[in-house]
């Protein structure tokens, strides 16, 4: 098997049996622990699920070969890095929110623009980031309402 066809593998595995990886995470966390995970633990999860995925698929468009693709996936990465960090540095919710926003986006129009020659690797890809970005969209309404909720608290 090649190795695109096991990152692709992977990537249904992720996303499969519940909606999203969110979902997933979401009830395994309720089964554990009796009680909804905090914006800030799915937003850590969906983080942790992801990027080993995207640092695959960076692997697969050798920077000589195809350097648009490569140069997108590196910019995926980095919004991942982005949104990490301010999980990490996040006080009101929104900058959270922000970057999530961000990097729905951004990231599918990077893809449209892209100029490639294997017109295979990039609909691998694109599937893979679309799914990514899927993911990255379930969370902003969680994010959202856990700023909200920050807000209000701060205003008592």
């Amino acid at each position: 098997m090649s190795i695109l066809l096991t990152i692709e593998a992977d990537v249904k595995k992720f996303f499969s049996n519940i909606e999203t990886v969110c979902g997933q995470f979401a009830a395994a966390f309720v089964k554990i622990f009796d009680k909804a995970p905090s914006a800030i633990q799915m937003v850590e999860n969906f983080v942790n699920t992801v990027a080993p995925v995207v640092v695959a698929a960076v692997s697969l468009a050798a920077p000589t070969v195809e350097p648009e693709v490569a140069a997108a996936l590196a910019t995926v990465e980095t919004g991942l890095a982005a949104i990490e960090a301010t999980v990490t540095a996040t006080i009101d919710g929104t900058s959270l929110v922000s970057a999530l926003q961000n990097f729905a986006n951004t990231v599918p129009t990077l893809l449209k623009g892209l100029k490639v020659t294997n017109a295979t690797l990039t609909a691998e890809i694109t599937k893979i980031v679309n799914l990514v970005v899927g993911e990255c969209a379930v969370l902003i309404p969680a994010a959202q309402a856990w700023a909200a909720q920050l807000a209000s608290s701060t205003k008592a």
